[in-house]
């Protein structure tokens, strides 16, 4: 059987699809993994503020809480 024209535009054509769906899935994917990245620097800045927060209620707390230590160990 000898290759024929036919046969090579309709092998083209199948790697032509297949090229095709490839690329549609890997820039699918690439946007997902710019989403998934912007996600995860949203989180991060969320856990920056809180430990900001947290930093800010420590320096507020200490005094409160040797006032709450002092007056347990006076009831005591």
């Amino acid at each position: 059987m000898a290759l024929q024209i036919e046969d090579l535009q309709s092998e083209k054509g199948l790697l032509q699809k297949d090229f095709d769906e490839l690329r549609k899935n890997i820039n699918q994917t690439e946007n997902s993994l710019n989403q998934m990245k912007a996600n995860l620097n949203a989180v991060n800045g969320a856990i920056q503020q809180i430990n900001k927060l947290i930093a800010m209620a420590l320096k507020t707390e200490p005094s409160v809480a040797v006032k709450s230590k002092a007056k347990k160990n006076e009831k005591v």
